[in-house]
């Protein structure tokens, strides 16, 4: 029996943290809202519940085709016939998961862990998998990073999904699913397969990445950052003390390390024109059609006329906003570096910093600044204000 009053409390945090942190209700966004589908057990039966009541079980040699109607749902497989008004629900009782594919209109089979539930949503459906939180952080590293890589940076990758998945739980709240399986949250394309993957999650079960006032962060990524990452106030509009510009030579000779666009000069210039930029103006002209950065910059060549490079990305479908420009004939071409928004952790150069032998735990801290891992059972504990707030355990 505990008896020490300091023990007692972390046991009390820990419980409700497992309680709390147990599993994530993911939208399936990536399948679509589909009229109708085909469900199956993985490797088990699956029981049926229609509108919150058991009504049958689906055997493993058996399929499932659920369709949208006027009234609900229809369900039918080659014993079974029922329907729904609102709400159907399949879960694993031997907890295999389960397998679905959309077939109006049609799309590929994806295996998930966990429960599916399937709602009437005004003649389409909508899906929603329960899915475990670990097998989920495994399935978004196998999506996010592939195959290949260092055990290092599956490790990392774990910590980092984990913590992004549990910081913003609510971006979907009045969908009534927490997270997305899209880029909008994290991609999740179903299952995990790979072994150094699962291995990599297991290494890592529970682990996440506060801030000095022992909040999750927010665990931004991007592909590559070309040499340097950014601020996150230059970008959006809120700032984190972690998430600050950081030089990075790791990612420099990567794949996605550099890119050369070309642009119509009149195409340039009238977008220079429709964001306020005096064209007739030769010297304004020269200022912003050639330039070499010595920096990342937040405005193109951070002169007056201050067009913002982020919208300038975006309306030009460029890899990044770092890159330096010169004219070429009746052409603007940009040499750039970098993919992706720069901000937090490189994918790129951490892969490289995992194949050099740093730890995941160093890498982290190279990316974001004055962080701490702590484990998800001691989260509460060290967010209570009688309890030792601030004073984060180091991990490993």
């Amino acid at each position: 029996m505990l008896r020490n009053p300091l023990l007692m409390m972390v046991f009390a945090c820990a419980i409700a943290a497992q309680a709390q942190y147990t599993d994530l209700r993911v939208g399936l966004l990536g399948l679509g809202r589909p009229t109708s589908v085909m469900v199956m057990g993985d490797q088990g039966p699956l029981d049926v519940w229609a509108d919150g009541r058991k009504v049958a079980r689906l055997e493993a040699s058996d399929g499932l085709s659920i369709r949208a109607t006027a009234q609900g749902m229809t369900a039918k497989s080659l014993v079974l016939d029922l329907a729904a008004k609102k709400l159907i629900e399949l879960r694993s009782p031997l907890g295999r998961g389960f397998r679905v594919r959309a077939t109006e209109p049609k799309g590929g089979e994806r295996s998930y862990p966990g429960m599916f539930e399937i709602r009437a949503q005004k003649g389409a459906l909508g899906l929603v998998a329960t899915v475990p939180l670990e097998e989920y952080v495994a399935g978004v590293v196998q999506s996010e990073a592939g195959k290949g890589h260092a055990l290092e940076y599956y490790k990392l990758q774990a910590v980092s999904c984990r913590t992004y998945a549990l910081a913003n739980k609510r971006r979907h709240y009045g969908e009534g699913f927490e997270v997305c399986d899209g880029t909008h949250c994290q991609v999740f394309q179903g299952r995990n397969l790979q072994d150094s993957i699962r291995l990599a999650t297991t290494l890592t079960r529970d682990l996440v990445v506060v801030d000095p006032d022992i909040r999750l962060i927010h665990a931004t990524f991007h592909s590559n950052c070309g040499g340097e990452t950014m601020n996150a106030d230059e970008l959006w509009s809120g700032r984190e003390t972690y998430l600050v510009s950081t030089v990075d030579t790791f990612c420099l000779h990567a794949p996605h390390a550099t890119w050369t666009a070309s642009i119509p000069r009149t195409k340039w210039l009238a977008y220079l024109r429709k964001n306020g930029v005096d064209t007739d103006d030769s010297s304004a002209v020269a200022l912003l059609t050639e330039h070499e950065p010595v920096c990342r910059e937040i405005y193109l060549a951070n002169v007056g006329a201050r067009v913002p490079l982020d919208r300038l990305r975006k309306f030009f479908d460029l890899r990044s906003t770092y890159f330096s420009m010169h004219p070429v004939g009746d052409q603007i071409v940009l040499d750039g570096r970098g993919f992706g928004h720069g901000v937090g952790l490189c994918q790129e150069g951490a892969m490289n910093m995992a194949k050099d032998g740093y730890s995941y735990s160093d890498i982290l801290h190279h990316y974001f600044a004055e962080v701490h891992i702590v484990d998800l059972k001691n989260l509460d504990f060290f967010r209570d204000e009688d309890g030792v707030k601030g004073q984060v355990l180091p991990h490993p």
